[in-house]
């Protein structure tokens, strides 16, 4: 395990847990769990979907026509801009309303065959600049093209009444996630109708949550990179230095409801709120973060989606100090989950001094890893 030139822990942590405080004002889920019919849906389609590596199956059959805006060539580089209809606002148009469902992605890729990777956007990140500023240039300089899409609920996707990047429901995460599993992974059959290959697909934070649930949908061995990131995104929700900002006396509030919860129980195939109420008598939390734990896991949780089908091309940057993205004792490990995979520790860095410091390194493993594809299909021929 690869180790980073240690800085002071204490100061990492201390800014991670600053950096949090600053932006309390806006806050996550601020209006329910999510209506009961989203939920139902969205765990069936994970169980029966999303957990067999099925997504692709959907997607080929939809097809979604992708309308490019905008096309130019500069110093042997072709911009793309372009947009699509979600596969998953076609499959559940009440998911993803109006401008929500619409998919837009810009994309930088040479004039001649190259490798491709997709960068996924992290929490608040609602545009292109930052991810093209600090990845993006330096890895066309390398010979590897890029495809960025904007989030669901972000930047162009914002539904009209969310404030910034508050999340109004639970499920919108989930929403988020499945939406990104069809969205890129139809866009590496975009790329490789036009050439392009092999593929990765990397994301920092959130950014890495999504990245490795598209890329565990993936029906073609690609590399996978998520940077501070988990295999499940619940304790970041209910521990982490984010969790201030989850809006749970409203969710404790829905969860007393008995008109809500009713609802919630006559889902089929699972038992939420009795494993809510079993943990709530156990370990003293509320009974709304008791949920999320159960939910987080359900919908997040690597465990419940399938194995990339290689795995020795999948690499995973943590930092040790990281107060944002917490590895609890209890949740799995990569090495458990993914048999082959690399962890790089970054010894010493918190949350963020990893992400104003770490880009340098994560273009030098993608590109590495994007190679070693390429020399193994050289040996194929």
């Amino acid at each position: 395990m690869a180790s980073f030139i240690p800085h002071l822990p204490s100061v990492a942590k201390h800014v991670d847990l600053k950096f949090r405080s600053a932006l309390l004002l806006s806050q996550l889920f601020t209006k329910s769990w999510g209506h009961p019919d989203v939920i139902k849906q969205m765990a069936e389609y994970r169980r029966d979907v999303m957990s067999k590596r099925l997504v692709m199956e959907y997607v080929k059959e939809l097809n979604p026509k992708i309308d490019l805006v905008n096309k130019s060539t500069k110093n042997g580089i072709i911009a793309y801009e372009g947009f699509f209809t979600s596969p998953h606002a076609t499959l559940f148009p009440d998911h993803m309303p109006g401008n929500v469902g619409r998919a837009h992605f810009k994309a930088w890729l040479p004039d001649k065959p190259s490798p491709v990777c997709i960068h996924l956007a992290g929490t608040g990140d609602h545009s292109y600049f930052r991810r093209q500023y600090l990845l993006v240039d330096d890895m066309l300089k390398d010979g590897v093209g890029a495809i960025l899409i904007q989030n669901p609920f972000y930047g162009d996707r914002k539904p009209p009444n969310q404030f910034r990047s508050s999340l109004e429901n639970v499920t919108d995460l989930f929403v988020m996630g499945a939406s990104l599993i069809a969205e890129c992974n139809h866009l590496f059959n975009w790329a490789e109708t036009l050439g392009y290959g092999p593929f990765a697909i990397s994301g920092v934070s959130m950014g890495g949550f999504m990245a490795q649930l598209a890329g565990s949908n993936s029906q073609r061995p690609i590399s996978i990179i998520p940077i501070l990131s988990w295999t499940t995104a619940s304790p970041s929700y209910t521990e982490g230095a984010i969790s201030p900002a989850v809006n749970y006396k409203l969710l404790q509030k829905q969860l007393e409801d008995p008109n809500y919860t009713d609802k919630i129980k006559n889902i089929p195939n699972q038992n939420w709120l009795d494993t809510m109420h079993e943990m709530t008598a156990k370990n003293g939390d509320t009974m709304a973060k008791n949920m999320m734990r159960i939910l987080m896991d359900d919908f997040t949780s690597l465990e419940n989606y399938p194995t990339p089908i290689d795995t020795s091309l999948c690499h995973v940057f943590l930092a040790d100090q990281d107060q944002y993205v917490l590895r609890n004792q209890g949740t799995p490990t990569y090495e458990q989950l993914w048999p082959n995979v690399t962890v790089e520790m970054m010894e010493g860095y918190g949350h963020v001094t990893a992400y104003f410091m770490g880009h340098g390194i994560w273009r030098k493993r993608i590109h590495q890893l994007l190679r070693t594809q390429q020399q193994r299909e050289a040996t194929k021929i």
